[in-house]
């Protein structure tokens, strides 16, 4: 969940600096034209597809193979090894959680005030 916030948070707030021409949305309308267009049944079908392949990971894991939660064995700049590998991991977890409340405040204040960033009532 902390790295789906972490990429979430970096949705609301890119949108809101760097807009393409003709491509004016909030956050908001941007959710609710994305809902009339049908892409957000498309993104529900991929995210489904990619869940249930992540689904075997999860079962081997639980079965006993060794694997630890949110390794997918990508790490091709070698982060995962090395002295420094605990407190990368440490500081990935601590800024997942962030992210969290961050992207929890950022999407109550964008439907509460139906502004964009920084999302407070005007």
């Amino acid at each position: 969940h902390g790295r789906v916030c972490m990429l979430a948070v970096l949705g609301m707030l890119v949108p809101e600096v760097i807009t393409l021409p003709g491509r004016e949305f909030s956050a908001i309308a941007a959710h609710d034209a994305g809902v009339t267009s049908g892409a957000m049944s498309q993104m529900l079908l991929w995210i489904g597809i990619l869940e249930t392949v992540a689904l075997i990971g999860t079962m081997q894991m639980l079965n006993g193979s060794g694997r630890k939660p949110g390794d997918f064995g990508f790490d091709p700049l070698n982060f995962g090894t090395g002295k420094d590998a605990v407190r990368l991991q440490v500081a990935e977890i601590k800024n997942g959680r962030l992210a969290m409340l961050a992207f929890s405040g950022m999407i109550t204040g964008a439907a509460l005030s139906g502004n964009g960033f920084p999302f407070i009532y005007s």
